[in-house]
This record gives C-alpha cells, structure tokens and sequence, in this order.
C-alpha cells in the first residue's frame, strides 16, 4: 500500500488569474476567473515566484494570446522524485479515471491524471531515458518529452503561462518556454526547435489494468498536500462543451468541443500552418479498430476504440522490414492489437511479441491525444478523419 508523505507542502487559496498590462513585452488586460479551482490556479507558498512574468520580444506565436495562469512559475510544482509501486497495490484509482502509460526499453509506468491534474509535469527516468511526462488538464493533452537537450539532461517545469487554453512548460536549463501542443520552444535559446516525443497511451485505468497489469503505477506520495482522489476542474469539465476557462480563437462546429480526438502532427507549410489531421476516438466503435490512411505524403496505420477509449498512430516507412506487410485488427488479446499478414502480432506500442519480427518496433507517429476544441484552435483548417 502506499506510504503518503508525512510532512506535505500546505495548498494556498487560489489566486486570481490576472493578465498584465504593458507592451507587446507584457501580457494584456485582467481576468479574475474565480470558479478556476485547481492546477492553473494552484500556488504552494514554498515554490510560487513572480505572477507576471515579462514576455522577451522573440516569440513564435502571438505575445497577445499569451495569458498569465495566476501562480508564476513553478507556481504548479512539477514532481521531480516520482514515487511508484506495481499496479495491484495502486488502490486510489477509480476504473474510470484516467491514466497516461508509456513504455521505453521494457520499463513500463503508469501517470494517473489525478496526479498530473496538480502537478502538470512528472520529470522521470524510464528505461534509462531521461524524459518528462507533460500534461495540460484544460486541452486534455498528455505527452511524454525527451529532456536531453545537446547532450544535456534538464528538467522541464510549469512556466505559468498559457497558450490558447495550453500549458507552456519550460526547461530549466536554458529557460526557454516551449508550446506544448505545438510541440516546440516558442520563446529563448531553443526558439524553433522541436521538442523529440515518446509513444504514450492514454486510455482509463480499467484498460491499463487488462493491458500492463504488471507496470508501475505513480503513487500519491508527492510531497505535496492535494486531494487525489478529486477532479481538480469538478468532475464535469471533460464533458461539459460549455466549460472552457479561456477564450476560444478558431471555433471549429465540425465537433462538439471536449470530444476526445487523436492527432498526427505533419509538415509546416511556408506560412509556418502545421498540417493536422485527427480521427475521433468515438468514430473506431467498440472493439479494436484499424484504419489505414494516407496523410501529407505518408502512410499511416490509427488503431484506436471506443470501448477501450485509446487511439495510437503509426507511421509507414517506405523500405522498412514492415513495408509490404498487411495489418489488421486483432480482437480480445490486449495488449496485442494488430496482426499482419506474416503472422506477426503487435501490441498497442507498435512493438512485435510475436512471430518472426518479435523484438521490431513500428515507427510512432507525431501525435497523442487531446479535445477537440484545442485541436481546432491551434491548428485551424486540420483535416478531420470520419468513420465511412
């Protein structure tokens, strides 16, 4: 069972969020948003910094749409000494909840949204990679980032700041921001550069549990003070379309707002426009599902579910072992999802565990999983994959 810690950080009332006033430097006009009662608003007396933070004058999307979250960086601590214990002993965790899985050279762990809900980003060491796992709870966004950076390993933390409704993390080695949706440093020495992503599966905990029963699940023992088994937005704000905190610039109709869908980030076009394309986790029905689609000039295989409320892309690499092979969905043997036409079966990391590619890995796509809304408004114009 778990051991919570006996001496936590004490929680603060939350503040206001506020939006400075200034120059194009500065964040523009005030907004007390007084019903914002958790993560973005959330401030330990020991960690909170400056709550206006300046804007530099070299940034890649708009200083405008820049907006201050209320508790200053690392207002929102990031767990830097994650605690875990093996799935069976993890009892916190109601089967519909959430959970963020990733599994790297054979070391697989679990990162529950009620946990990253609080903290946002968990820096971790998992298969002897040094990553972060990135969560943002208002896009319903989760990632996991490679956090060497030239050869050096930093941390990343919770920058205060907010994009279009998303978190804006920060590395701790250079202090340059990093848009989390989009994927890359938005502001400092690492402006333009993108940010190298691992597989994450996002599905609940009942599915966890019947896919990696023997994984590593994060514990509540965070050193900090927070009620766990609550949602930190209320338990509606994943299916309340009406419930957004921030202003929404692209409205998108195609789509109810909070639908859960899964995107694959391709190409910049000249004007510096991502191409997107996104496939609905509802549109994949009950069982495992397959699609083969082709997306700005590449090949892709989207498996995903309805029932099992998961999606995950993977790319087709002309001249691969795997090129000329057929896939298909394979039903009730998770966490094998696909089978191909020499026999192989993968599981739902893209890697082969059985049959004579047993060991080979599929090639991930650039995608992962989040609401609709925040998809449309980042990249206005994606392309939307429905069910014939």
């Amino acid at each position: 069972m778990e051991n919570l810690n006996s001496s936590p950080k004490i929680l603060n009332e939350p503040p206001l969020i506020k939006i400075t006033h200034g120059s194009a430097k500065s964040i523009i006009g005030i907004i007390p948003v007084l019903f914002l009662l958790a993560s973005c608003s959330l401030n330990d007396s020991t960690d909170s910094s400056d709550t206006s933070p300046s804007l530099q004058d070299d940034w890649l999307i708009p200083v405008s749409e820049v907006v201050d979250g209320g508790p200053g960086k690392d207002g929102i601590p990031s767990i830097d000494n994650p605690d875990f214990l093996p799935a069976g002993e993890i009892n916190y965790i109601p089967d519909n909840r959430m959970v963020i899985g990733v599994h790297i050279n054979g070391d697989i762990r679990a990162y529950p949204h009620q946990i990253l809900d609080w903290h946002e980003i968990v820096n971790d060491e998992i298969g002897n990679k040094a990553v972060s796992i990135v969560y943002c709870p208002l896009t319903g966004t989760g990632m996991c980032w490679n956090r060497t950076l030239d050869g050096e390993i930093t941390e990343f933390g919770v920058s205060g700041l907010l994009f279009r409704n998303n978190l804006i993390a920060y590395d701790r080695g250079t202090d340059s921001n990093w848009s989390q949706m989009q994927l890359r440093s938005v502001n400092g020495r690492h402006i333009g550069r993108d940010i190298e992503i691992y597989q994450v599966v996002e599905t609940t905990w009942e599915t966890w549990k019947k896919l990696y029963p023997e994984s590593m699940v994060h514990t509540r023992n965070t050193g900090h003070q927070r009620n766990y088994s609550a949602y930190t937005y209320g338990s509606d704000y994943s299916t309340n379309h009406n419930r957004i905190l921030f202003p929404v610039k692209n409205q998108d109709n195609r789509l109810q707002n909070k639908e859960r869908v899964h995107g694959i980030l391709g190409s910049l076009t000249p004007d510096d426009r991502r191409l997107v394309k996104v496939y609905p986790i509802d549109d994949f029905g009950d069982g495992i599902t397959l699609v083969k689609d082709e997306f700005d000039t590449d090949n892709y295989l989207i498996t995903g579910s309805r029932e099992f409320n998961f999606a995950a892309a993977f790319k087709r690499i002309p001249g691969s072992s795997t090129a000329g092979l057929e896939f298909e969905a394979v039903q009730d043997e998770l966490p094998v999802i696909m089978q191909d036409s020499e026999g192989n079966k993968w599981d739902i990391f893209g890697r082969a565990v059985e049959g004579p590619k047993t060991g080979e890995q599929l090639v991930p796509a650039r995608s992962y999983t989040g609401y609709w809304f925040a998809w449309a408004d980042f990249f206005p114009g994606l392309q939307l994959h429905r069910r014939e």
